[in-house]
């Protein structure tokens, strides 16, 4: 997606279908892109417990 943005072959690139499949894929993404803050959980996730 980055590739894509920062060549000019697109403005904006869509997530949407990866992100059903996925819901996780944002978290796994930043592990994998070793960003060193890791984002915070979503506040309803804490509603589960």
């Amino acid at each position: 997606a980055e590739a894509i943005l920062t060549s000019g072959q697109a403005d904006a690139v869509l997530l949407g279908r990866e992100l059903l499949r996925d819901p996780h894929w944002p978290r796994r993404a930043v592990r994998e892109l070793g960003v060193p803050s890791p984002l915070p959980w979503p506040e309803q996730y804490g509603y589960a417990v």
